[in-house]
């Protein structure tokens, strides 16, 4: 089967590509944009996030033409869009992908949620979503959730008495920066051993190595904003693989899909100071809920169980 995946989103179309191509499939990836968070492209147009709108038909041209041409020369059978299409409405689903090969629509968040569905996506063959929350704005989608590669690291023993909390945000109003750092200033104050790092527009290697370091992490903290995400990102899984105890937001109406135990401590911040102090003051529960994340993503995200759930739809399709 051959395979092209588009956009490569916190490294899940690399991670299912690992497992697709042990299974003897061809698979490639094109990546669009500039991504400080991925460690691995195949295709690259490495196009700013941020342009001038006199620029908008000389990017729409340069994506098209790689597109083409690609489509075109190996004859994929099936076409995954992570985050749907690359033109306004998705429209590349109907007039362009449908014409080369089975469409999956791959949802991971913002899109989705920030504009609902398109008129393309109608046209996907297969919609996923790889977090429960959006099966509000697409519940037709099946759930798939995200597959983890190992990345190798475990927590690191500092040798020293401080209690290290870290935080790294992609956007800080979504994660809820503003409170974990009010928070953190009280408990600093009250407690000299304990400290915060923030980690921020550092490539992906390198934030979970420093993120390794850390007795603590908080992904991202609760609050009532316009469509909040209530749901833990990748960042939590990686933390939770090095055996550290994650901290983040679920919200009530997606608890139900949360299997237990998993590790995490979920955080508003109404309650963020007082979980904290909590998990500063005893180790063996640090220690507890690290045990149970790393059986927890090795369950819920394993690879090789996610991409055989993937390849079912794909062989569906042909």
């Amino acid at each position: 089967m051959k395979i092209l995946h588009i956009r490569n989103i916190a490294n899940v179309a690399y991670n299912l590509s690992l497992q697709q191509k042990s299974l003897g499939h061809q698979v490639r990836i094109l990546d669009i944009t500039e991504n400080y968070t991925n460690d691995y492209e195949d295709i690259s147009l490495n196009l700013p996030l941020n342009y001038p709108k006199k620029d908008i038909l000389n990017r729409f041209y340069k994506i098209y033409k790689t597109l083409i041409k690609l489509l075109r020369e190996e004859n994929f059978d099936i076409i995954h869009l992570h985050d749907g299409g690359i033109f306004p409405l998705d429209l590349d689903i109907p007039l362009l992908f449908k014409f080369y090969g089975k469409v999956v629509i791959h949802w991971h968040g913002s899109k989705l949620r920030n504009n609902g569905k398109s008129f393309g996506s109608r046209f996907a063959d297969v919609k996923i979503v790889s977090t429960p929350d959006l099966l509000e704005y697409a519940p037709e989608a099946i759930w798939i959730p995200n597959p983890i590669g190992w990345h190798g690291l475990t927590k690191i023993d500092r040798n020293d008495d401080k209690i290290l909390i870290g935080h790294a945000p992609t956007n800080r109003y979504s994660k809820g920066t503003k409170y974990f750092i009010e928070v953190m200033d009280m408990l600093k104050r009250q407690n000299q051993n304990v400290d915060y790092v923030i980690i921020e527009n550092t490539p992906h290697k390198k934030t979970i190595e420093l993120l390794s370091k850390c007795d603590i992490v908080v992904d991202a903290v609760g609050f009532m904003g316009k469509r909040k995400i209530g749901w833990y990102g990748i960042l939590t899984n990686e933390v939770q693989q090095m055996g550290i105890p994650a901290c983040t937001w679920i919200k009530p109406s997606v608890e139900s899909y949360l299997e237990k135990p998993n590790g995490i401590i979920n955080v508003t911040k109404d309650n963020l100071k007082q979980e904290l102090e909590n998990l500063i003051m005893n180790a063996d529960l640090r220690k507890q809920l690290g045990e149970q994340g790393i059986k927890y993503v090795e369950k819920v995200h394993n690879n090789k169980k996610i991409c055989a759930k993937i390849m079912e739809l794909y062989n569906r399709l042909l």
